[in-house]
């Protein structure tokens, strides 16, 4: 092998100025990696550990191109390039698409740009992953520079009757109206806060408030009680599975951030985080032992982990692997049950989950072990396995014999289930070449290939209704659904690359590398839950009668059960943050509207989560949005107001602006307060658009109410009153 003497492989990619940054992977023989990302922003740093065969095969991949003897064509000015360097053999400079280059060197970029998105735990997307999770322990070291984003908040509503508003900055204080007398328990913002909002449901005084963390929190506005918090993995979804707990069906995951979530399957309510370890969780699965619902997880640490599932109490800690545990598997019947382990050792072990005992050590596989699965043949208990050696083996699970073993025609195989069909049981394996294969689990023989047009990254199966199911997630985003070999439902992408697939008794849940979990009917495809909150920031919040409306960066907008945090819709149509909400009536309904980045102004029926009108006409991203009586106002960063018919989304009014961007607006009858980003306001008389009042106020308007004919607006230092003339 012509590069066995490479030292460490660079590879570079993008600018500082452009919109995705630049990035500097570095990968070391020792199974080391090393990823800078820099954009407009700041630097970010991450480190991992790679599975062995990652440097191997990329050296292999070299050798077969012909690097560095490759003659790419110039690169032309402000054109994507590519910097590839392998010490001591050389270094190669090329566009993005070059035609000679980028085909020699497919494979190589293709490990390299799925490192890009892992190492990064998915934070840097301008790369595609297309391999089975093969970075570990990856980890964001402090930035060593940083560009302070704007934060504060503030919001005008009710509390106890009375009119009230809220201001957030380092402290979150509401305050009564005129009086400022302060209302309620100040709450301390832990991260940058992005939005805030005043409502009422169930009696109850709700303070909501949303930001850089994701997470969006429920307080009572009059005691400071927390009420809910809606958490998600900060990162990928790295494993998926259903099962029950205290009599309630529950969706659980785990992720890169180390964390095992459940929700409430049914109202997805969220159960809370069952564990946080430190580093990542790899795989999890459900099963009932000995009248026990349990969790097992495996982690990048090389302990599998235990938990009662009814509460959250650990049961035991499974250690043996020297490596990280790539894979769990575990079933209650027979006997005391077992359980099934597989990682970087290469080695499958068997335990007994009642006492923590190691049943067997199962060797035979010559790479990490990247899946395993249980079931019965007969009276025989059976353990099969996948690997990135390419092999597909199963054992005899009570006395640890091999039964079959062999190549499975796919060198990064990501996932192994089985099903019981016509003529027996067959062992289901996903891998990268893009298909998923069915073998024979007694004697190893292939059985039929599903193929597919993206690549497979993780594969789930069951039987229902006497027909034998198989679902696969992929890397383009879609999840796939055969029934008895047959392909009968493709969900098209919605999230990002699928990373988790499984069964449950509440449908098919997946898991993506954006941190969402969903949860669908496998007949229909149909999305009947999304638990998991916004994978971005939440720049957005807004009461509707008993939800909370919320609009994040990830470019959705989402309605929670406002008392209990349950989701109810996830409103898809943006195509980029959204960073505006507002609700109001209109014809009849309570109506949500949207809008953002991608200067489109969307409207949502709030009951149904229906799309009602999609509005064109900005040519800037939009900051604010108002409801008046059958007017609906939209203004952003040029400072141009369109006001528009809240029903049929014709325009009635465009009022020039000029003074920067719009931060607040708000209506009081055929008047419209506008306040921009410099303090000024104007009161504009509609629909002629007469400009009747002129002031300015010292400070940045964060939102405006009208309060027996004044107008109050707030930001950092509280609220300004203006009397105006009428």
């Amino acid at each position: 092998m012509a590069m066995a003497g490479a030292d460490q492989i660079g590879y570079r990619s993008g600018a500082p100025g452009d919109p995705l940054g630049r990035f500097e992977l570095t990968v070391r023989p020792d199974g080391g990696a090393r990823l800078d990302h820099r954009d407009a922003r700041r630097l970010r740093v991450w480190t991992a550990r790679l599975e062995r065969a990652v440097w191997s095969r990329l050296l292999d991949a070299l050798d077969r191109s012909g690097f560095p003897e490759i003659e790419p064509a110039p690169v032309p000015p402000g054109a994507a390039r590519r910097e590839l360097t392998v010490p001591p053999a050389g270094e190669l400079v090329f566009a993005w698409n070059d035609d000679v280059a980028a085909p020699a060197l497919g494979e190589v970029f293709r490990i390299l740009d799925a490192l890009v998105r892992q190492v990064s735990a998915g934070a840097v997307r301008s790369t595609a992953d297309a391999l089975p999770q093969v970075a570990h322990w990856c980890g964001e070291t402090e930035p060593s520079e940083a560009v302070n984003a704007a934060s504060g908040a503030a919001a005008f509503g009710t509390v106890s009757g009375r009119p009230a508003y809220v201001v957030a900055a380092d402290e979150i204080k509401v305050s009564s109206l005129p009086g400022h007398e302060p209302v309620g328990v100040p709450v301390i913002s832990r991260t940058k806060c992005r939005s805030v909002a005043l409502g009422t449901a169930g009696g109850r005084d709700l303070l909501a408030v949303a930001g850089d963390d994701h997470l969006i929190r429920v307080w009572d506005a009059r005691t400071g009680e927390l009420v809910h918090s809606r958490a998600g993995h900060r990162g990928p979804v790295t494993g998926v599975a259903a099962g029950e707990a205290a009599e309630h069906l529950v969706v659980l995951s785990v992720g890169v951030d180390g964390q095992v979530r459940a929700w409430a399957d049914g109202t997805a309510a969220e159960a809370g985080a069952v564990s946080v370890v430190d580093g990542g969780l790899t795989s999890v699965c459900h099963a009932r032992v000995a009248r026990r619902d349990l969790i097992c997880a495996g982690s990048d640490d090389g302990a599998v982990r235990i938990w009662d599932a009814a509460d959250g109490e650990s049961v035991r800690t499974l250690r043996g692997h020297t490596g990280w545990v790539n894979a769990v598997a575990m079933t209650g019947a027979p006997g005391p049950g077992l359980v099934a382990t597989g990682g970087a050792d290469r080695v499958v072990r068997l335990w007994d989950p009642s006492d923590g005992r190691q049943l067997h050590e199962l060797a035979g596989h010559t790479d990490s072990v990247t899946g395993v699965a249980l079931t019965v043949i007969g009276d025989r208990q059976v353990v099969g396995s996948c690997s990135l050696d390419g092999t597909v083996r199963t054992w005899d699970a009570v006395t640890g014999e091999p039964m079959a073993g062999r190549p499975a025609e796919s060198g990064w195989l990501t996932g192994i289930g089985f099903v019981r069909t016509a003529d027996g049981t067959a062992a289901v394996t996903s891998g990268t070449d893009g298909t998923v294969r069915l073998w024979d689990a007694v004697g190893g023989a292939p059985l039929a290939t599903l193929a597919s047009e993206s690549v497979p990254a993780c594969v789930a199966t069951t039987t229902r209704s006497g027909r034998w199911t198989v679902a696969a997630g992929f890397k383009d985003g879609s999840l796939r659904v055969w029934s008895d070999g047959t392909l009968t439902r493709t969900i098209p992408p919605s999230d990002g690359a699928i990373t988790a697939v499984a069964f449950g008794p509440g449908g098919l849940v997946s898991g993506t590398d954006n941190g969402t979990l969903r949860v669908h009917d496998p007949d229909s495809g149909d999305e009947s839950r999304v638990p998991t909150p916004h994978t971005a920031p939440v720049l957005s919040l807004a009461f509707a009668d008993d939800l909370l409306v919320s609009g994040g960066a990830d470019a959705v907008v989402r309605t929670w059960r406002a008392l209990s945090g349950a989701p109810v819709a996830r409103l898809l149509g943006h195509t980029a943050g959204v960073a505006a909400v507002v609700t109001g009536r209109v014809g009849g309904r309570t109506v949500i509207a949207s809008a953002g980045y991608d200067r489109v102004v969307r409207t949502w029926d709030a009951a149904t989560g229906r799309p009602l009108l999609a509005i064109h006409g900005h040519m800037y991203p939009v900051y604010a949005l108002a409801f008046g009586d059958g007017w609906l106002a939209s203004a952003g960063y040029d400072g141009l107001v369109r006001v528009w018919d809240a029903a049929t989304g014709a325009q009635v009014a465009q009022l020039p602006g000029d003074e920067g961007p719009v931060r607040a607006l708000c209506f009081d009858g055929n008047d419209l307060a506008v306040a921009a980003a410099d303090g000024t306001v104007r009161l504009w008389r509609l629909p002629a658009g007469e400009l009747i009042d002129q002031t300015g106020v010292p400070q940045t308007p964060q939102a405006a109410a009208f309060l027996d004919g004044r107008l109050n607006v707030a930001g950092e230092q509280g609220v300004v009153t203006w009397a105006r003339d009428r």
